[in-house]
């Protein structure tokens, strides 16, 4: 048995000791001592790109990172990786070699979590040590939340265990047939493919390699089978969660309900560390699929296709149907997908499209049926959606009223905010809003109240190269800014709302756009404050983040409490301590000695 000695002193918030500060960071014989605590599991991160670089060159690693750079799943499997290569901000890359390959924003240490007790262990000793603690399961982060430069890094990618309960039962209420409890590390195509053995299905991501129980699910989560049942959030039963105290908690409606609330839409890395939840479970539907691909001649007869498509959009609601859609150029092209739907019909409906604008060429125009919605997950959406890009975000949820009622005007605002191929702009419309995702019965959630008027989540996406110069990329940066402006016209008379999971990082409003009001973000704030009162857990445009400077680093007041760690290693760290110690008595404040035994 191995033991571990940790004293919290409450005092005022300081700036975190990040691994480049020696006089706080600790000594290599306390990660050495940290490491055994946690069954040596602790790792070297580095950006996904160094071994093409500088020392860490590497012929045969570089090919293969080469060959996989654009795969999402490689990239889940790599420590220092993100989905998107702008987060890690280093100097490294593989579209050219350099001598140099720095660590930018890639953690310093990892913790390869594979128990609960791992992460128990690490959240102490981030804690113990006022460490910049950061939680990553697979990366898919387009605000950069699950990396920070001198951090230690929480990796949950192998926690892999799923399990179906036949018959759930929690809080008195009626039993939940087939509920799915996934762990922490598992990605939405593992449970397609696993649910499927069952002939079952969940509302989760379009993307295969997106993370199940992290900022997606507690973000809220759209899915291309939300208007069908509802959001992620929203089949929520129960999380297994370690707080920020090192403590395992169950939290459910009826258990820890203010943290059910929270964590079910007031977004991931902020309230607890998530190790598994339970999720309900639907039998899979039959999908029937129709493809479209059309390009016009010119401006105006873009804005008209447009304004017919935004008509066809409220049609295919009420039948329905959800989708996605891109407007780039002069090209308009998408898919739609209808749960349990029928052939004959939506032939129909999209012929009828098609003949209303018989000048333009629908020859790439297809339906068909599918058997199950597994089916269209891995012939349709896993085959669309590579990662390792520079890529920033920009996203308005646009209300159904809009788009049914000012169709003209939608249309003329979606055509002016439209991507161009030349400058790898694109604008994403997501038909995924609407239908169950209304259902305002369901209050145990936070999820942004916009989700509930809304039909439309319009996602601005803007990309560069590696070798894009830096006044270049600040330009097309303020660009992603400027399209959410764009569509903020449609928000006349009201505030404007996004998805906080596909958003702009330079949001000025986040703190009622990304929530829903300030009264809700004022009660987010009140839970995470109550349960993460040093904010151990802080990510960009997370709720208490409006606490800390802009880097994240350093608490912008000074009456907060915060962690010290005590000295595991040498007698000069005793000695700073017992200083401390000292101090804290002359002012009347409380020494609590917590035992962490791990076997």
């Amino acid at each position: 048995m191995e033991c571990l000695h940790y004293i919290i002193l409450f005092e005022e918030r300081r700036c975190r000791c990040l691994a480049n500060n020696s006089s706080c960071w600790p000594n290599a014989l306390a990660w050495e001592a940290f490491n055994k605590t946690v069954g040596g599991r602790l790792l070297l991160p580095e950006p996904s790109a160094a071994v093409c670089n500088g020392k860490t060159y590497d012929a045969e690693a570089c090919t293969l990172a080469k060959a996989q750079w654009y795969n999402a799943t490689w990239r889940s499997d790599q420590t220092g990786a993100m989905q998107n290569h702008n987060w890690e901000n280093s100097s490294c890359s593989v579209s050219y070699n350099s001598t140099t390959c720095n660590q930018g924003s890639v953690a310093v240490f990892a913790v390869d979590a594979t128990l609960p007790e791992h992460v128990q262990t690490t959240i102490r000793f981030a804690a113990s040590n006022n460490l910049r603690l950061v939680i990553k399961s697979t990366g898919h982060d387009y605000l950069g939340r699950s990396t920070a430069t001198g951090s230690l890094l929480l990796w949950l990618h192998h926690m892999k265990t799923m399990t179906l309960i036949e018959q759930y039962s929690s809080c008195g209420h009626t039993t939940v047939l087939n509920a799915a409890r996934i762990d922490a590390g598992v990605q939405w195509g593992e449970v397609y493919r696993w649910l499927n053995e069952f002939n079952l299905t969940a509302i989760g991501g379009a993307a295969g390699s997106v993370g199940v129980t992290g900022g997606y699910v507690q973000g809220g989560g759209h899915s291309p089978l939300s208007r069908w049942k509802g959001m992620a959030a929203d089949q929520v039963l129960e999380y297994d969660v370690v707080t920020v105290d090192g403590q395992r908690q169950t939290v459910s409606e009826c258990q820890n309900g203010d943290l059910f609330w929270a964590l079910n839409g007031g977004g991931g890395g902020t309230f607890a560390v998530v190790l598994s939840v339970v999720l309900r479970t639907f039998p899979s539907p039959s999908i029937v699929v129709a493809t479209f691909d059309v390009t016009t001649p010119n401006e105006a007869r873009y804005k008209s296709l447009t304004e017919d498509f935004i008509r066809l959009v409220s049609t295919v609601a009420d039948a329905g149907w959800s989708g996605y859609f891109t407007m780039l150029d002069m090209k308009l092209t998408g898919v739609f997908h209808v749960p349990n739907g029928n052939l004959t019909a939506v032939n129909v409906t999209l012929t009828d499209f098609a003949i209303k604008n018989s000048d333009l060429d629908f020859g790439k125009t297809l339906m068909f049926p599918l058997q199950s919605f597994y089916d269209y997950f891995a012939i349709i959406l896993e085959q669309s959606n590579p990662t390792g890009f520079n890529v920033l975000l920009s996203s308005r949820l646009i209300r159904e009223s809009t788009v049914r009622n000012s169709p003209e005007k939608v249309a003329e605002v979606f055509a002016q905010a439209r991507g161009q191929s030349s400058t790898g702009s694109s604008l994403l419309g997501h038909i995924v809003a609407g239908g169950a995702v209304s259902n305002i019965s369901n209050t145990n959630n936070s999820i942004n109240p916009a989700w509930r008027t809304a039909l439309l989540h319009m996602v601005y996406s803007q990309g560069w190269l590696d070798t894009t110069p830096e006044d270049i990329q600040q330009y097309l940066a303020k660009q992603v800014t400027h399209r959410a402006e764009i569509l903020d016209q449609l928000s006349t008379g009201s505030q404007p709302s996004c998805y906080s999971n596909e958003a702009d990082p330079n949001e000025v409003n986040w703190q009622e756009n990304f929530y829903g009001s300030q009264t809700i973000y004022n009660q987010l704030k009140t839970i995470k404050d109550k349960i993460d009162p040093l904010g151990l857990l802080v990510c960009r445009h997370c709720v208490g983040s409006d606490d800390w400077t802009s880097d994240l680093n350093c608490p912008t007041t000074s009456d907060l409490p915060t962690t010290q760690h005590p000295g595991n290693s040498t007698i000069s760290n005793l000695s700073v301590l017992s200083t401390k110690i000292e101090q804290v008595l002359l002012v009347s404040l409380i020494i609590i000695q917590m035992f962490l035994s791990i076997y």
